[in-house]
């Protein structure tokens, strides 16, 4: 059973199980004035993975007819996820480029709102990216599709000091869109110009567990 206070369910066992945790590492919530704080912390659970109920898909059902063929990029859509390894935030921003097959288009709110969706559960950066270049390529059947992700994970940065200002680049491609090919180094260098210095770079097949 659930209750709820605000537009997130809150549910008691939750509640519960974060109030045994936080006291099996020796906090006294009543002393510390936190009696509040597994209720609170199980609410805002409840938001960061409401995405687990919905689906990306669903942003791409009615596609624009146009007479557009030319390469769409919408850039810079900031994200905030939660990193499933150990339940500590990673946010940036997502960048996509597609070239229309037909002339099937989307209004660039459905691409925010899918990044959106997809950010709202226990996450992995390259399954965030494959995730979201698969949705659109569902969706909306297009040439080819490029979604690069930048993101700065908490995970990372707070606990190894020497990564304090490492980010992580994921990406994933399909169609004429696929690495190596001059279609990619035209909508790679509309997306991101140069990574920059310092940045850890990741293909979608990989994998990184600190």
């Amino acid at each position: 059973m659930t209750t709820t206070t605000s537009s997130y369910p809150v549910n008691p066992e939750a509640v519960q199980a974060m109030k045994q945790f936080l006291e099996a590492l020796g906090l006294d919530l009543t002393a510390l004035g936190m009696e509040k704080t597994p209720y609170r912390v199980a609410e805002a659970f409840g938001q960061f993975f409401s995405g687990l109920k919905e689906n990306p898909d669903d942003e791409w059902a009615a596609p624009i007819i146009s007479q557009t063929n030319g390469l769409v990029a919408v850039r810079n859509i900031r994200f905030q996820s939660m990193c499933e390894h150990h339940l500590l935030p990673f946010f940036g921003t997502a960048h996509i480029a597609y070239y229309p097959q037909d002339g099937r288009i989307a209004g660039f709110g459905h691409f925010a709102r899918a990044v959106g969706v997809l950010a709202r559960r226990p996450q992995l950066q390259e399954r965030l990216t494959e995730d979201l270049c698969q949705s659109l390529c569902r969706g909306l059947q297009p040439k080819g599709v490029l979604v690069v992700v930048k993101a700065t994970h908490l995970c990372l940065t707070m606990r190894e000091g020497m990564a304090a200002d490492a980010d992580i680049v994921t990406a994933a491609t399909s169609g004429c869109l696929q690495a190596g090919t001059k279609e990619y180094d035209q909508a790679w260098k509309l997306l991101m110009g140069d990574a920059g210095a310092g940045t850890i770079l990741m293909k979608e097949e990989e994998s990184w567990t600190p």
